[in-house]
């Protein structure tokens, strides 16, 4: 019994430690033609609760708008000289780290200070320069300002570009030839857009970009939470709610910071909308602390399992094939399945694209997830065999209590999983 609970408590830091957020998707844009730029974004997210925020600087710097989320993290932002950027989440393996650099601990104080202190890229690259940005190891900032100029911050390197037309998604450029780029279907498909309509300079191009490049999902039409265009020569900020471009919110950074510093939610700015309703009241284990702890509990619950029922099943088969329980084979299938599912709830409490994508669920790239996706179909049906042997252990005494216990407790949570398989649509597959 004391392996067994060693190997729990191995189990139980080993899936808590793991557990972080799945990456989001987005995609920019930096459009200047007539001696303006634009830099569009959409910011793709299941995170409700976006909001604008306007801060005053201290005498001597810069002032600043912020997008961000009820945590306030700047996503992205447009400071008064004409300095903008927003964030892509991006996975870069090898990162460098120089040793005679300071490194980035507070990287809300960082981007602070480049847009309290930046008027170009130019400047904002002798300041990152300075430092060691490895602390946020998934992302990277693309900068532009107002003479056409951007930078692109990747957790090791910076490219600096002066391109006309440029656009981005969530991959590292440093790294990423353009035939691969172009397997991001929304960079793809701002690409052919930019092909088709190389000479156009019409002053809604930027905006027929970010429409171009946006996400809307099938299963639930979410995808896209809001987008943004700013004009960096004017320090005009439009907004656009839930990939719906017909309706605008325009601010202009300077009669904002006038009014004192204050933050407004992105929703409140625009009219009811029923997709976003719906979105807003789906619960998943990223937006409800109750899910999401009783995902853990299942998660800690089936590691235990397995490795009981693995060392339980071993343990029988040490005994006289007279005396042994037919049913103890049944030890081996629970350890499958225990251990099975263990993966599939840390893979639900980390990658919420399985909550809003169509059944069975499809990751970008072929992996565990594409497997372990049918794991709610093989739950359904062997549910009723696992009720069937409860029952029946319970009129013998060949399984020790502690095991009837535990097997009972794995049927009804693995039926309150069922249910909410049911609700978040992983058996619609018709």
């Amino acid at each position: 019994m004391k392996m067994i609970l060693r190997i729990f408590l191995l189990f139980s830091i080993a899936f808590t430690l793991t557990l972080c957020r799945s990456a989001l998707a987005c995609s920019m844009c930096k459009v200047t033609f007539n001696g303006k730029t634009y830099l569009g974004n959409n910011e793709d997210s299941w995170q409700i609760g976006s909001r604008i925020r306007f801060v005053n600087a201290p005498p001597g710097k810069l002032g600043a708008l912020y997008v961000s989320y009820q945590d306030l993290f700047a996503q992205g932002g447009m400071n008064e000289a004409g300095l903008a950027f927003d964030g892509l989440t991006i996975y870069k393996p090898n990162i460098k780290v120089d040793s005679t650099k300071q490194n980035v601990t507070d990287f809300r104080a960082f981007v602070s200070d480049i847009m309290q202190n930046c008027k170009t890229v130019e400047d904002v690259r002798k300041y990152a320069v300075q430092f060691n940005r490895n602390k946020i190891s998934n992302g990277e900032l693309f900068f532009a300002d107002k003479t056409g100029h951007y930078l692109i911050m990747e957790p090791d390197t910076m490219i600096l570009g002066n391109d006309d037309k440029y656009i981005i998604a969530n991959f590292c450029p440093s790294i990423t030839p353009e035939k691969d780029r172009l397997d991001w279907d929304r960079y793809r498909r701002g690409r052919e857009y930019i092909n088709r309509h190389h000479s156009d300079t019409t002053s809604n191009y930027c905006l027929a970009l970010v429409d171009t490049m946006h996400e809307c999902r099938e299963k639930m039409g979410e995808g896209t939470m809001y987008s943004s265009i700013a004009d960096l020569e004017n320090a005009d900020y439009s907004l656009y709610f839930y990939h719906d471009y017909t309706r605008e919110v325009k601010f202009n950074l300077k009669k904002e910071l006038a009014k004192g510093d204050h933050t407004i939610e992105i929703a409140s700015l625009f009219p009811k909308n029923a997709e976003y309703e719906k979105l807003a009241s789906y619960k998943v284990p990223q937006n409800d602390r109750r899910l999401f702890q009783f995902l853990l509990l299942c998660g800690t619950l089936f590691g235990f399992s397995g490795m009981y029922f693995l060392i339980s099943y071993l343990n029988s088969l040490r005994l006289s094939s007279r005396i042994r329980d037919p049913n103890d084979i049944f030890k081996l299938l629970l350890f499958l399945i225990s251990i099975s599912m263990l993966y599939y709830m840390y893979a639900l409490v980390r990658n919420p694209a399985i909550f809003y994508s169509k059944a069975p669920y499809r990751h970008f790239q072929f992996s565990m997830l594409d497997i372990v996706a049918y794991l709610p179909f093989i739950l359904l049906v062997l549910i009723g065999p696992f009720l069937k042997l409860n029952i029946k252990i319970f009129g013998k005494n060949t399984w020790w209590l502690s095991s009837k216990l535990l097997l009972t407790l794995n049927n009804l949570v693995c039926l309150t999983l069922i249910s909410f398989f049911f609700y978040w649509g992983f058996y619609d597959v018709f």
